[in-house]
């Protein structure tokens, strides 16, 4: 659905390479004649080096995310995911960095060192298969990469700030070629590392809408009624279309505040499953925290019941805060609502409850065969436990009962999920906290 992905793709290299592709096919529309078709064709390669570009920004930044987990990891499940992520990771960036018209030569050492990175991880994950072990070199190793990658984030940051000024031309035609494509043509080439909007955000994306099951088909003008009550000071509200997928939504155009705000509501159930607004906001006279009860509260009264916040970010005067709803003290990492709100006046101008109404039930939560504290124990030594508390996970199709403990190793902050039931470490996170908000990845 178009507005859902809209306001999924605020901010990040994914938003922007997703842009880009769609700019490549919106350009191999509009072409009539030769001159048009070369246009076109000039315009799709643009457009395809760009793409490639910041398909690497992310690759690279995920590589960076995972060697740091990988320093801190303690089961051999957890360690060989991560290799294989890493390899992955890094095969897809080196094919990437292939279709940059830099030249070979100018990003050689760029490719070398992601290539390495990758063959390191693939070695490791072919001795642990093998029943061979990390070893203190290794670890070694791993912190190298992981220092390095941190080095690079910032000067891959700087880079993309540059290119969309339009200072330099990923092609090295600036007047400074290719060096002014530095860190991609230095020879001492690392990677940085990618930011989530909070843990377990993407949920799982397939299945039957279960909060909506049971309820009954609406009509487009009762749908055009519960959009009204949800949104206070809503005006000029009309329908615009319908649409299919995820699900049969009613799509409605409306005016809250002052503010232009597109929506679908459910067919079934007549529930909001999307909210998003291209106003532009630049100006933040409140805080992210003055915001965050305005946002629950919103939540609340409007029948969602009591919710958890996960974490938040911002962006362009825009706040967006993950919430979770919460069982019984046990936080339900599957049933997020994803909220936006105007730091100018505190107007709610987003909304997206799609895993929220794809996995809202009740659960009968089972007694946790471990307390806190055997969970605490099975963190990997080099962290030290801050807090813990029981939350339900995403875990493939499926769901799990989880500890989930807020550690450190001195230097930075982690989320390990320790199943309830059996020990096992489902899922390792690490807390960032920058200008931004605070974020996982």
């Amino acid at each position: 659905m178009q507005g859902k992905a809209k306001f999924a793709a605020r901010g990040g290299f994914k938003a922007l390479a997703a842009a880009l592709g769609a700019l490549a096919l919106a350009f191999a529309a509009t072409g009539w004649g030769l001159a048009s078709q070369l246009d076109e064709a000039q315009a799709r390669v643009s457009a395809a080096v760009q793409k490639a570009f910041y398909e690497t920004c992310e690759l690279t930044e995920a590589m960076g995310v995972n060697l740091r987990k990988l320093q801190v990891a303690s089961e051999a499940g957890q360690i060989q995911r991560l290799l294989g992520e890493i390899a992955r990771e890094s095969q897809g960036a080196s094919g990437n960095l292939a279709m940059l018209p830099m030249g070979e030569e100018a990003i050689a050492s760029t490719i070398k060192f992601i290539n390495q990175a990758g063959d390191f991880a693939e070695t490791l994950s072919v001795r642990l298969a093998s029943g061979g072990a990390i070893g203190d070199a290794d670890y070694a190793t791993i912190a190298a990469l992981s220092e390095r990658a941190a080095q690079f984030s910032g000067e891959m940051a700087a880079l993309l700030e540059r290119v969309e000024r339009g200072e330099v031309a990923l092609d090295g035609s600036s007047a400074a070629g290719v060096e002014s494509l530095y860190p991609l043509s230095s020879p001492a080439g690392e990677y940085p590392t990618l930011l989530y909007d909070g843990p377990f955000s993407d949920g799982a994306q397939g299945g039957a809408f279960k909060a909506l099951e049971g309820l009954e088909t609406v009509s487009a003008e009762q749908a055009q009624a519960n959009l009204a009550a949800f949104f206070d000071g809503a005006e000029d509200i009309r329908l615009v279309g319908e649409a299919s997928a995820p699900v049969e939504t009613y799509e409605f155009e409306l005016t809250s505040h002052g503010y232009p705000i597109s929506a679908g509501v459910t067919k079934q159930g007549g529930r909001v499953l999307y909210a998003l607004s291209d106003a532009d906001v630049t100006e933040a006279r409140y805080t992210a925290e003055e915001l965050l009860d305005t946002a629950r509260a919103f939540l609340v009264e409007r029948g969602f019941g009591p919710m958890e916040m996960s974490y938040y970010s911002r962006f362009d005067g825009i706040l967006t805060v993950n919430y979770a709803a919460v069982q019984d003290g046990v936080t339900l990492y599957p049933d997020l609502v994803k909220v936006q709100v105007s730091m100018r006046d505190g107007t709610i101008v987003g909304l997206e409850t799609g895993n929220y109404l794809r996995n809202h039930v009740a659960r009968e939560l089972p007694e946790p065969a471990l307390t806190a504290d055997e969970a605490a124990a099975r963190l990997g030594a080099q962290l030290r436990s801050l807090s813990t508390r029981l939350c339900v996970i995403p875990v493939g199709s499926g769901e799990a009962l989880c500890y989930e403990i807020r550690a450190t190793d001195g230097a930075d902050t982690f989320l390990s999920y320790i199943d309830a039931q059996t020990g096992a470490e489902r899922e390792l996170m690490q807390v960032v906290s920058d200008g931004g908000g605070t974020l996982v990845m």
